[in-house]
């Protein structure tokens, strides 16, 4: 009878155990954002098996951040079958990575198991931000740190990132007048601004999302891990939630990475297929990351060495390359001509080939200008353009402006209805660069920026 006793009581410890091991809750000035941050599956149910107070890891935060931009973007996100950290070999810091959103120490480590400091995750906020595509150039207000007491305590590299979380309500610092940028960030805290910044950014969804990792294997056999956002609408379907408010979305493929069955271009890249209508899919960024296709571009312009980091290491990767155009004279009559930049030099015969198909095509669109590699300075978010990896090529710029989602423009205007020098997206340019594999700026990124002059290999 006793060890029947014994044994029952044994049985209720290990079931309190386990209970206790999701019982953790957050502070009360954080339910309502860490229980949204659940609703919208940016954080799991297993987020509570560690207490909302402990320090976050720099893996767990960027776990969240990875979550935070699928559900912005709504698009799916992979792994690259190159792991860029050493140190690591958890899927999300990868995914990361090749979203340009992390890139470590620049020697291969990411230290997972790390601590993140309140400016630390001010850089990554503002990466995923970017990253997604709902961020505009920033300019600090006059006297953002002003009201704070350790203002001098914020390091110089993390002042601007810093001062886009206050000047965007996504952070205000305490009571005492403090910021505190050196102090770690705790798993709540994590949860809290990744909700907030759904909210600021983010889409309004009717239905409960959901978060699923499917694996998958790439053209060369290697394992894929994609993190895939559905959404269960009010009638009950589960659809992608990219669809979700498409009527047919249930009859929607996934996308999938070109095979090669249309040919393939000077670069290796897989040409792609016409659909049923005649016309070439216009990719998103986001798209191409859960397929493959990124990744595989990635190897494809820098093979084992990364990305490009200095203005030496990026010219000795650059070449001319002289294109076949059509122009308009005073009269507005077509004449043939060239124009003449650089491009990444693994791209030149693609180049060269998209030119010639537009320049040879009845449509014989006019391009006055044309720009390619320049080296620039960091972005907001600390990463280099594509310009700078000779991968982006700028078309027509004046007539075909950059519209950030803040409203700063680039350019004049974007009229292809009523302006010969604007783009179409059935029009022979648009659909020649997505034959060959390069994304337009008018729909690569889902949830903001429409930079309509934007030819991009790459996707950024």
């Amino acid at each position: 009878m006793k060890k029947r006793i014994l044994c029952i009581m044994l049985m209720c410890i290990m079931l309190s155990l386990q209970m206790s091991a999701f019982a953790y809750e957050p502070n009360s000035w954080a339910v309502e954002e860490v229980n949204g941050a659940i609703r919208l599956s940016i954080i799991s149910d297993e987020y509570a098996t560690k207490p909302f107070s402990m320090d976050i890891t720099r893996s767990d935060f960027v776990n969240v951040a990875m979550n935070l931009y699928a559900t912005i973007t709504a698009e799916n996100i992979s792994t690259n079958a190159k792991q860029p950290f050493t140190d690591t070999n958890d899927i999300f810091p990868n995914m990361a990575y090749y979203a340009g959103i992390v890139s470590g120490d620049g020697e291969g480590h990411f230290f997972p198991l790390s601590t993140l400091t309140r400016q630390e995750m001010c850089k990554i906020i503002t990466s995923v931000l970017s990253a997604a595509g709902v961020l505009g150039p920033y300019y600090p207000s006059e006297n953002v740190f002003a009201k704070f007491t350790d203002a001098d305590q914020i390091a110089v590299w993390a002042r601007d990132y810093v001062a886009f979380m206050l000047d965007a309500g996504l952070m205000s610092g305490d009571a005492e007048g403090t910021f505190r940028p050196a102090d770690n960030v705790t798993r709540e805290e994590a949860a809290l601004i990744a909700y907030r910044c759904f909210l600021k950014y983010g889409k309004d969804y009717q239905g409960q999302i959901q978060t699923t990792l499917k694996s998958t294997r790439d053209s060369h056999g290697n394992i894929i891990q994609t993190l895939s956002k559905t959404i269960v609408l009010p009638n009950g379907a589960t659809v992608a939630l990219r669809n979700a408010d498409d009527p047919n979305a249930a009859e929607m493929p996934d996308p999938v990475m070109p095979d090669g069955s249309a040919g393939t271009a000077p670069s290796g890249t897989p040409l792609q297929t016409p659909g049923d209508d005649g016309l070439y899919r216009l990719k998103t960024f986001s798209e191409t990351l859960a397929t493959g296709e990124a990744a595989e571009k990635e190897a494809r312009i820098f093979g084992d060495a990364g990305r490009y980091t200095t203005y030496e290491e990026a010219e000795a990767h650059m070449t001319s390359v002289t294109v076949n155009v059509w122009k308009l004279d005073g009269a507005g009559k077509l004449y043939p001509s060239t124009l003449t930049f650089r491009i990444n030099s693994v791209l030149k015969d693609d180049v060269i080939a998209i030119f010639n198909e537009i320049f040879n095509s009845e449509e014989k669109p006019p391009i006055k200008d044309a720009t390619g590699y320049g080296w620039r300075s960091p972005m907001a978010n600390g990463n280099l353009s594509d310009h700078n990896y000779g991968t982006v090529i700028d078309l027509n710029y004046n007539e075909n402006y950059c519209v950030y989602k803040s409203g700063t423009t680039i350019g004049s205007f974007y009229d292809p209805e009523n302006s010969v020098y604007s783009f179409k997206p059935a029009g022979i340019v648009i659909q020649t660069f997505a034959k060959y594999g390069w994304l337009w700026g008018g729909n690569a990124w889902v949830s903001g920026t429409m930079d309509y002059m934007h030819f991009t290999y790459l996707g950024k």
